[in-house]
């Protein structure tokens, strides 16, 4: 059974949840009863403070409202935005969040009773910003890497401390030839459902895919654009690289520096603070995970910029990244405007003709092929999510307090959304100089 307890939110801490506006207005009751008459066809119960409810008893998804007068009227006023704040304010909740999120987002984002602040942030193609972020005035590095703390990575990744997708052991690999005559190899869900123990291997294994891909080997001339917590230079070196890395971020080069440390990997791995611009000399391999993450199409022209002008003839790019199959759909739209707010100001995440058209722009560059593990993905953030709900008291001790997690509840639960609706897939590309 789901229970919702009394919440108090810290307003200094966290003014966007403040009650919102139209409190038992027209807007909100508007919305109040599309949604109940659309509970039915969406597949979800709606269980109100009063023990009355709207939709199928049996409904594959359950949401439990906690002050629904707050809640329509947040929906109103701030549509998917509002969904999210929502939640983070403690006025619903589910015990399927991923699922109330795939079935609820595009319902508020296709209804014209509530707000699309998405729409009005990122414009109707949904594409995501690609200016570089500026610093009292002057222009500053492209920032790559997300500015999640490592306090909070090390609470629901593994031992590895890696953000992105994992490649778990099982699951079918199918190799084809596409029109355009580059390669994919498509890798089917893992079977059977993979456990968080299992999660730090397949993290090792997805670094190693994407080392492989870009050539990887005994003396290979690499520039890792984002170390990450730094489990992918340290798989580099291991394969005998000269490796080069940055990060803009003091506290992850702390954080790198004593781990490439312990690891005795200080020589071969050279780390600097800085971004992709301070990179010189000649490069045989570039390797980048998501960075789109928090530049947005910036990122990515800054890591294709560094191949351009530093792979040698035959040198490789590889990057790890989700991207939209087209344009994004108002779901994604919509639920960027909220991570925008909260998580990253990237935006929605590139549509794959934009990053095929990026990279064709630069005429050294070949696109050769890419591997989709958007399953695998997936499963990697269902597990986060789990992990992360084990670990709530740590969290919590940790000061972050239960607006902020519910924060970090809801965002994995809208990645994992997102990636089993197919509204985004996780891919590994790599490109060769010419």
């Amino acid at each position: 059974m789901v229970r919702l307890e009394p919440q108090t939110v810290d307003l200094e801490r966290w003014p966007g949840l403040a009650d919102p506006d139209g409190i038992g207005g027209q807007a909100a009751g508007d919305v109040a009863q599309a949604l109940r008459r659309s509970a039915r066809e969406l597949g979800v119960r709606i269980d109100y403070p009063d023990s009355s409810a709207a939709g199928e008893f049996d409904a594959p998804v359950r949401i439990v409202l906690a002050e629904p007068e707050h809640f329509w009227a947040r929906l109103a006023a701030g549509g998917v935005v509002g969904l999210g704040e929502s939640f983070m304010a403690g006025e619903w909740t589910s015990c399927d969040l991923r699922s109330a999120i795939a079935a609820l987002a595009p319902w508020i984002a296709a209804n014209a009773d509530c707000a699309h602040p998405g729409e009005r942030a990122y414009g109707r193609e949904g594409r995501a910003p690609s200016v570089v972020p500026r610093r009292r005035g002057r222009p500053g590095p492209v920032e790559l890497e997300d500015a999640v703390p490592g306090a909070l990575t090390s609470l629901y990744t593994d031992e590895t401390m890696s953000t992105s997708g994992a490649v778990f052991a099982s699951g079918a690999r199918t190799r084809s030839r596409l029109d355009d005559g580059t390669d994919l190899v498509h890798l089917d869900a893992p079977a059977p459902p993979p456990r968080r123990s299992d999660l730090g291997d397949a993290q090792r294994r997805a670094a190693d895919t994407l080392l492989a891909l870009a050539g990887v080997a005994d003396g290979s001339r690499t520039y890792v654009a984002t170390p990450g917590w730094g489990e992918l230079p340290m798989r580099a070196a291991e394969r005998g690289a000269h490796v080069r890395t940055s990060t803009t971020s003091t506290e992850r080069l702390a954080a790198l520096g004593s781990r490439f440390a312990a690891a005795d990997l200080c020589e071969e791995i050279a780390l600097s603070l800085g971004g992709p611009t301070d990179v010189g000399g000649s490069l045989d391999a570039v390797v980048a995970v998501e960075p789109a993450s928090t530049s947005g199409m910036a990122g990515l022209t800054a890591v294709l910029d560094v191949a351009v002008e530093h792979l040698s003839p035959g040198g490789r790019m590889a990057l790890a990244t989700p991207v939209a199959p087209a344009r994004p759909v108002p779901a994604v739209v919509e639920l960027s405007a909220w991570r925008s707010l909260y998580v990253s100001e990237a935006g929605p995440p590139m549509a794959w003709p934009d990053l095929v058209e990026a990279v064709s722009r630069r005429r050294r560059l070949r696109l050769k092929g890419r591997v989709e593990a958007t399953a695998h993905h997936a499963e990697t953030v269902r597990l986060w999510s789990e992990t992360f709900a084990h670990r709530g008291r740590d969290a919590a001790a940790l000061g972050f307090d239960a607006v902020y997690r519910r924060m970090w509840a809801f965002h994995l639960a809208a990645l994992e959304a997102g990636l089993r609706r197919g509204w985004m897939q996780s891919v590994q590309v790599v490109a060769v100089a010419d």
